[in-house]
């Protein structure tokens, strides 16, 4: 989640500047499934987004591609395993606690 919302997230609610994994030289999940549609980005990742105009030509081909989707998805996947295996606990605040913990991560917004 925290990978999406370095593309839709603002600097002042991130408290760090929006595509700063980027512009770091990482390469994260809704890069990584846009390159499968868009395979001129792996250059990029290779170079780690080094060149001028690449975190830009990144975030718009991003924005064009299923990779936000399949990001979403990947997590909520990651979510549903984590309460799963929680199921095998005996009912407590704890485990109630961390089911929520769960599902809270997916709807973060910041």
């Amino acid at each position: 989640v925290d990978d999406m919302l370095d593309f839709t997230g603002s600097a002042e609610s991130l408290g760090k500047p929006a595509l700063s994994d980027m512009q770091q030289g990482l390469a994260t999940a809704p890069t990584l499934f846009a390159a499968d549609q868009f395979p001129q980005i792996r250059e990029m990742i290779t170079r780690r987004f080094a060149e001028e105009g690449d975190v830009a030509t990144v975030s718009e081909l991003v924005a064009q591609s299923d990779g936000m989707r399949l990001s979403a998805e990947l997590a909520t996947s990651h979510a549903q395993k984590a309460a799963d295996a929680l199921g095998v606990l005996p009912p407590s605040e704890a485990r109630d606690a961390l089911l929520h913990l769960c599902f809270m991560v997916l709807n973060r917004s910041a």
